[in-house]
C-alpha cells in the first residue's frame, strides 16, 4: 500500500519531527547500524567519489546527517525509491542475490535515525564501502567508432557497425556498456548477425547512409540477433558461472543506440561496450523475451499489458532460468512475471519502477521452466496524464511491456 506523499513528505523532511519523542536510548545509532545498512544498500552510488551516480554522498556520519536534513531521505526508503531495486525479495515470489532490498527492520532503522536524533553511537573503526563491481577481465571493447550528436529534438535511433570480437566463436561472459553522453543515451542494443548476407546488407545499409551510423528506427535490420543490452541505471553484468551467450566469430556487430535529446546537455556521445569473452562454457544461455500487449486506455492509475510466451525450443525439454528483468517507458509503476501452471509460479514481482533504474535481477538459485509450459508478463502503469491510448512504441513518449529471462538449454 502506497502511503499518502503528503504525509510521507512531512515525515521524510529531517528537521520536520513528526514522529512522537522517543527514549534516546532506544534510538537507533550510526556507527554499527545505520552506517552497516547505508554502506551496503547505498553508498555504490552515494559515494565521496566525485564521479558517482547519485548527486550526494551518504559515506561517513556527517554525510549521512547531512542527508538527513536535507533530503527526503525517509520519503525514499519508506516508499522503496531507494535504493532503486524494485524487486520483491521478502520470499514472496523467488529470492535473489546482490539485489539491494531493504528489509522492514532496516528501513525502520533508517526512518527512526533520520527523524530521531541522529546519535552517532560509539565510535568503530570506519567500515570500508565494497568497491564498484568490475568486469574479471575486458577481452574486448566494442566503440562505436566516432563522437556521435544525436539529432534532435528528441527521439533518434542509431546503428553502428563494430568489427568481430573474434575470428572464432566466442560466448559473452559479463558486459559493462559506458555510455559516453548519459543525458541522452536511452537505450542500446548489441546484435549479432545470423548469416554472411545479413553482414553484406547491414554494410550495404551503413555505407548508403552518409551521418555515422545508419538510421534504424525500425530495427537493426534482418537477421540480427539480440545478443545483450542496456537500459539507465544497468552497471556491470556478470553472467552466471559456466553460462554464456554466443557471438559469433569473424562477424561484425551491431550497436543500436535510441538517442532522445529532451534532457541533452548538447555535447556528443561516444559509447563504448567492454566484453568479457569465453572460448567455450559449459552451459549454453539465450535471451527470452515475453512481449506484453501494449494498447492502454487513458486517465487510468493502474492500466495493464500482458504477454505470453510458451516455452518451445526443438529437442530441449527444458530451461533453467537464471534472472529476469523488466522494459518499460517513464509510465511504468509495476511488474510481473509468471510461469502457468496448475497454479501460478511468480518468478519476478517489481513492487515499483523507474526508467533511470533497470536491472537484471538474479536468483540465488535457478528455476526450472519445462517446454510447453507458457510465460506470462504483466506491466502495470499510469495513465492518469494522457488523453488518448498509450500503443507500444520504441520513443519515449510510447510504451514497452517487455520481460527479458536469462536461460541456459
Amino acid at each position: 500500500m502506497r502511503i499518502a506523499p503528503l504525509l510521507l513528505l512531512l515525515i521524510a523532511c529531517g528537521n520536520d519531527h513528526a514522529l512522537d519523542p522517543t527514549d534516546p536510548a532506544a534510538e537507533p545509532v550510526y556507527y554499527g547500524e545505520v552506517e552497516r545498512i547505508l554502506n551496503d544498500n547505498c553508498v555504490e552510488c552515494h559515494s565521496n567519489d566525485p564521479n558517482r551516480l547519485a548527486p550526494f554522498s551518504l559515506e561517513g556520519l556527517e554525510n549521512a546527517r547531512s542527508a538527513a536534513e536535507d533530503t527526503p531521505l525517509a520519503f525514499s526508503v519508506m516508499n522503496r525509491v531507494m535504493p532503486p531495486y524494485y524487486a520483491k525479495n521478502d520470499g514472496s515470489c523467488q529470492t535473489f542475490h546482490g539485489t539491494k532490498w531493504l528489509t522492514d527492520e532496516q528501513i525502520d532503522t533508517l526512518v527512526k535515525w533520520t527523524n530521531g536524533a541522529r546519535l552517532a553511537g560509539d565510535p568503530v573503526p570506519p567500515l570500508t564501502p565494497a568497491p564498484p563491481a568490475q568486469l574479471p577481465a575486458v577481452d574486448k571493447t566494442l566503440d562505436i567508432g566516432t563522437s556521435y550528436l544525436p539529432k534532435g529534438p528528441t527521439d533518434d535511433y542509431r546503428c553502428f557497425v563494430v568489427d568481430p570480437v573474434a575470428a572464432t566463436d566466442q560466448y559473452l561472459t559479463g558486459v559493462h556498456v559506458r555510455p559516453g553522453n548519459a543525458t541522452v543515451v536511452h537505450h542500446l542494443i548489441v546484435f549479432t548477425l545470423a548469416s554472411d548476407t545479413a553482414e553484406q546488407a547491414i554494410l550495404a545499409r551503413d555505407a548508403q547512409d552518409p551521418a555515422p551510423g545508419y538510421e534504424c528506427t525500425n530495427g537493426a535490420g534482418d537477421e540480427t540477433n539480440f545478443l545483450t543490452g542496456w537500459a539507465p541505471g544497468a552497471g556491470v553484468t556478470i553472467f552466471p558461472q559456466d553460462t554464456g551467450l554466443l557471438v559469433p566469430g569473424n562477424r561484425k556487430l551491431v550497436i543500436q543506440i535510441h538517442y532522445n535529446s529532451s534532457n541533452t546537455n548538447g555535447q556528443p556521445d561516444r559509447t563504448q561496450v567492454d566484453l568479457d569473452l569465453a572460448a567455450n562454457v559449459a552451459k549454453r544461455a539465450a535471451i527470452l523475451a515475453v512481449r506484453g500487449d501494449v494498447n492502454l486506455p487513458p486517465r487510468d492509475v493502474d492500466a495493464t499489458a500482458i504477454g505470453t510466451q510458451t516455452l518451445n525450443v526443438g529437442n530441449i525439454t527444458s530451461a533453467r532460468v537464471w534472472g529476469a528483468s523488466i522494459h518499460m517507458h517513464t509510465r511504468g509503476i509495476g511488474a510481473q512475471v509468471h510461469v502457468q501452471r496448475s497454479s501460478d509460479t511468480c518468478l519476478l514481482d517489481l513492487d515499483g519502477w523507474s526508467f533511470h533504474w533497470q536491472h537484471m535481477y538474479w536468483y540465488a538459485q535457478p528455476f526450472t521452466v519445462n517446454k510447453g509450459e507458457t510465460l506470462r508478463v504483466t506491466c502495470h502503469y499510469d495513465t492518469s496524464a494522457d488523453t488518448t491510448n498509450v500503443t507500444w512504441g520504441e520513443g519515449t513518449n510510447d510504451e514497452m511491456c517487455l520481460a527479458y529471462l536469462y536461460v541456459s538449454l
